[in-house]
């Protein structure tokens, strides 16, 4: 009885450092990139969706800094690092990091920019502050880079061709490690239990 119970321990373990170092998974339909799961920004897991239109319909009316996922510049420029690093690649789903016509709101053959919002522009509120994804067409690794651009809260991207949001979220979560160290403790307690009455 002991043994299912380390056996169970051990299993939670494995499971826990398997979810921490999965890859993201791209969002593809009919060869368009709409967005990724389980992007890794500064060790926590989000999800991402490209989108066109308005700060305003897209990110709860865009009138205070709490309706963005990243408050502050630095995050907001990790989490466009994270695009670049784990999204904007070329593999067996696409050439997303040469073909940048291929995420979605970007039909620009040459570059797609990929924005970010973290704040407001401190002298005019209705314009904000954003961390810019460059993703050019180009087989030269190292040429995207990362921007800080600022936007007009009513301009609408959907009419852009080189131009989307990017809209994240944080994803539902799964059992944590200390969830599953908790139950495989519980099984190691019980099984002592069992064996300290016989």
């Amino acid at each position: 009885m002991l043994a299912d119970a380390t056996r169970l321990v051990i299993l939670a373990i494995a499971i826990s450092f398997g979810a921490e170092s999965q890859a993201a998974s791209l969002n593809v339909v009919g060869g368009q990139l709409l967005g990724a799961s389980d992007v890794i920004v500064d060790g926590s897991l989000y999800d991402v969706e490209f989108l066109g239109g308005t700060c305003i319909a897209l990110f709860n009316g865009c009138d205070d800094v709490s309706d963005f996922m990243f408050q502050y510049q630095a995050a907001a420029i990790s989490a466009s690092q994270a695009l670049l690093d784990q999204v904007f690649l070329d593999g067996a789903s696409g050439n997303f990091d040469s073909l940048p016509q291929l995420s979605l709101g970007c039909s620009d053959s040459s570059v797609c920019h990929v924005l970010t919002p973290h704040g407001f522009t401190v002298s005019n509120p209705g314009i904000i502050d954003t961390s810019d994804v460059r993703n050019l067409a180009s087989l030269t690794p190292g040429n995207d880079t990362i921007l800080m651009k600022d936007n007009v809260v009513t301009l609408d991207l959907a009419t852009s061709t080189n131009f989307t949001y990017a809209v994240w979220s944080r994803p539902v979560p799964e059992p944590s490690t200390a969830l599953l160290m908790g139950f495989g403790l519980t099984g190691l307690s019980w099984a002592g239990r069992r064996r300290n009455r016989s």
